[in-house]
């Protein structure tokens, strides 16, 4: 790593929003609570009765989502719901392989999270910002950030260049952080979590790239959802870390669109492109287990109308599986 004594801060609005934030219906990975472990005897009758409850919340979301999702146009949708209180999963076209545009950096920030878990890497590290930075391959790289704009010279930790990849999206960050952890890293993180159709070793604006382009699906995007909130790859407190991030990314224009605080927290990455609007989120509810949710719509004639869409589909599920 690079050492400079001139550290540079993360920008004031980041700092004031840390402290502010202290269909095909599938089987999934069933989550069983700590009290409905065999040595305690398996689930009590009240347990069942609010297993059988959120069940049935969504059955009715299943339903509901089949009745608004936009049918027929040039836009094609893709969901993928998964539900921690029932380890089920509803999913809409949800395989469909698509460029992930800056979704993807979900994918960095849990590999970069589980660099630091095993050690091979530190939040506390220090990276230099040079000229060669701001190019990947031949091709500025500019877009959302603010480290096109930053001096050369000037330092950052890990943990700031983590922030401004997902709180601001900055794709100078994300492209320091795939150098940081290594294109292989990435391609074990993928493996393990068993994300059949994701790929994630091309830089942003690295249009000359031997490597081919970035894929995924808003399956294995929820896939990785669920992998930060269950903390079993980078460990709880990373984990944490990691969704302290999404809480307080600038976008809350597509899944948090509809969604008043006192319905749920959104955590969540969006993604941009011509080709496609996508957003993907933990939805925190104050009375229930949290759902992993991605909604991507590919080819919009509008990108506002996606947004608005994309809100409008979840509301529905806040709506559909909140209790207050």
């Amino acid at each position: 790593m690079n050492i400079n004594k001139q550290k540079l801060l993360l920008p004031p609005v980041l700092i004031l929003a840390a402290l502010a934030v202290m269909f095909h219906f599938s089987g999934g990975r069933p989550l069983r609570p700590a009290s409905s472990s065999p040595e305690a005897g398996g689930p009590g009758p009240q347990e069942r009765e609010e297993t059988l409850a959120s069940q049935a919340e969504l059955e009715r979301l299943q339903t509901a989502l089949q009745k608004q999702a936009p049918g027929g146009g040039r836009a094609e949708l893709s969901l993928s719901l998964y539900d921690f209180a029932t380890g089920e999963w509803i999913d809409l076209n949800a395989g469909k392989p698509v460029y992930p545009a800056s979704l993807i950096k979900s994918l960095l920030l849990l590999t970069a999270l589980e660099q630091v878990h095993r050690g091979n890497l530190s939040l506390e590290d220090t990276y230099l910002l040079t000229a060669a930075d701001k190019y990947a391959g031949g091709t500025p790289v500019t877009g959302t950030g603010i480290l096109q704009f930053a001096a050369e010279g000037n330092i950052y930790t890990v943990e700031e260049l983590l922030e401004l990849m997902v709180s601001l999206s900055d794709n100078i960050a994300s492209n320091i952080v795939l150098d940081l952890v290594g294109q292989a890293a990435v391609e074990a993180m993928a493996g393990r979590l068993e994300l059949e159709n994701t790929r994630a070793t091309r830089k942003m604006y690295d249009l000359d790239s031997s490597h081919p382009s970035n894929v995924s699906t808003a399956r294995d995007l929820t896939g990785i959802l669920i992998a930060l909130e269950e903390g079993n790859v980078c460990g709880k407190e990373l984990s944490r870390k990691g969704i302290a991030m999404m809480l307080r990314t600038d976008n809350k224009q597509r899944i948090a669109r509809y969604v008043k605080p006192r319905q749920a927290k959104v955590a969540n990455k969006i993604g941009t492109v011509s080709r496609l609007i996508g957003d993907m989120a933990l939805i925190y509810f104050p009375d229930r287990p949290p759902v992993a949710l991605s909604i991507l719509v590919s080819d919009p004639p509008d990108q506002q109308e996606a947004e608005r869409e994309i809100g409008r589909l979840a509301a529905t599920v806040v709506k559909t599986l909140g209790r207050g």
